[in-house]
């Protein structure tokens, strides 16, 4: 599935500062970054809708560059669950997941997947990054140094528990 993008999301709420961020980080198949994006929104935000927001927002994005197989992995259980259920939404999203699955229309591949946080934590930070922001930021080429580094991190992780599972078998 060499030709699959996979875009991992996440979302986060500061009460205290009344804002919310979505992080949004799309990697090709051998783990490298191909966009970030930050996004922030100045209001209370409720966490599910949240999510189901950033799905809807990486969606958009992977349609505007033109990825046609995309991955949509979240930490979030009961979003992804809906989606994939595809019929019993929550009353409170029910509108955007709805449009989630209008927008499946646009890919010749598109699947939703839950992880654990653990799992996720690139696009955790970068959603730590968003509520802080003043206004949406797009990476495309240059990815700050912060990302970069959580990036390597992750890689060296995965590395090593392959050559770890090599060695052991």
């Amino acid at each position: 599935r060499e030709e699959e993008i996979s875009l991992f999301i996440d979302a986060a709420i500061s009460a205290k500062m009344i804002r919310t961020g979505q992080g949004i980080v799309a990697r090709n198949w051998n783990g490298k970054i191909m966009k970030a994006k930050p996004i922030v929104n100045q209001y209370k935000g409720e966490p599910s809708k949240e999510e189901a927001l950033a799905i809807r927002n990486a969606m958009l994005m992977a349609k505007q560059v033109g990825w046609t197989k995309i991955i949509i992995h979240s930490d979030s259980k009961s979003v992804i669950d809906q989606i994939n259920r595809s019929n019993e939404y929550e009353v409170s999203i029910a509108t955007i997941l709805e449009d989630v699955q209008d927008f499946t229309t646009h890919f010749e591949s598109c699947r939703f997947v839950f992880i654990p946080r653990t799992e996720n934590e690139i696009s955790h930070a970068l959603t730590q990054f968003a509520v802080k922001l003043v206004h949406d930021i797009e990476w495309e080429q240059d990815f700050p140094v912060w990302l970069m580094d959580l990036v390597r991190k992750e890689m060296r992780v995965v590395t090593l528990l392959v050559i770890k599972s090599c060695i052991i078998k």
